[in-house]
């Protein structure tokens, strides 16, 4: 990771539409592009939680007409799908991998909508011209953005998308200490701690200290009632670089009053949920006040960050 500090607490708006995500139940793809040293590109790649896999298609050619199917476990009510297209493993892979441009969504009753992808290396909320019920989807491939070295195309990473209320306060903007500066592995921006996806975080930017002292704010644009903290401490994903990179063990919540609550941190890689003692608030403040060092970075990092 590359380090750079930030001379001013800088403020962000989330891009993020309010949607919650719908669990995938099962998926399936036209084709799949064949393993490589070890390295597989099956159908479930685009819904398992990590920018690092991907599905590939394996067909003849740039992959027009390669489909994924994604089911839910139920008949749900879609309001659209959050796509990282193209490989997301580095930036320089996904310059050489075709990313998807065009795309045709089928739904149980047979109509369809098409969206566009821009082309960027973005996540893309492409939302559907209605509320759609169904059971499952169908993305085709029908345009493409060319790589520069390969011509399969790729999907790093699929959400379906539901305007039921999410189990947790959905922020409507992020504040922040410092942040780690963008790098060939991608960006270290808040928003990252509540897409759902284990390998994307936020990580501090300073260059002096361990991160002890460093904040990330949530807002919620209103006053809600919280009373839990649920998060992935370090870098998710990938235990080594879980382990490489700074982990926090002890943080103070401060709420929009002005009060405050101390909380105990616990040090390791999965998901956990940290209760205190209910709070109305328009904001919630997480200052990190000890922090465990890693391996190899001394960046403190926050792979998932929700409020209940």
């Amino acid at each position: 990771m590359k380090r750079t500090a930030l001379l001013a607490i800088l403020a962000v708006l989330s891009t993020v539409a309010l949607a919650s995500r719908v669990d995938v139940e099962r998926v399936e793809a036209s084709s799949v592009y064949p393993p490589e040293q070890g390295i597989r590109y099956d159908a479930k790649m685009a819904t398992d939680g990590k920018l690092a896999t991907a599905w590939i298609e394996g067909e003849e050619g740039s992959g027009l007409g390669s489909w994924l199917k994604l089911h839910a476990a139920g008949e749900t009510e879609l309001t659209g799908v959050r796509i990282w297209g193209g490989l997301w493993s580095s930036y320089d892979f996904w310059t050489r991998a075709n990313r998807p441009k065009t795309l045709e969504v089928k739904f149980d009753d047979g109509s369809t909508e098409t969206l566009t992808l821009q082309d960027k290396m973005e996540a893309q909320n492409l939302m559907f011209s209605k509320p759609r019920k169904t059971t499952s989807i169908r993305i085709k491939i029908k345009e493409v953005y060319s790589g520069n070295t390969w011509f399969d195309t790729a999907i790093s990473e699929v959400q379906l998308l539901s305007a039921a209320p999410a189990d947790h306060h959905e922020p409507t903007g992020f504040a922040f200490s410092s942040k780690l500066a963008d790098d060939g592995d991608g960006n270290y921006k808040p928003e990252n701690m509540t897409d759902g996806v284990l390998d994307s975080m936020w990580c501090e930017g300073s260059d002096e200290g361990d991160g002890t002292g460093e904040w990330v704010e949530v807002s919620f644009g209103s006053t809600v009632p919280v009373k839990s903290l649920s998060m992935i401490n370090g870098v998710g994903g990938n235990l080594k670089a879980w382990m490489n990179s700074n982990r926090a063990t002890k943080g103070r919540l401060t709420f929009s009053d002005g009060s405050t609550h101390d909380i105990d941190i616990k040090n390791g890689a999965t998901l956990q949920e940290i209760p205190f003692p209910e709070k109305k608030t328009s904001s919630v403040r997480l200052t990190f006040t000890e922090v465990y060092k890693g391996k190899e970075y001394n960046d403190l990092c926050v792979s998932e960050l929700y409020f209940r």
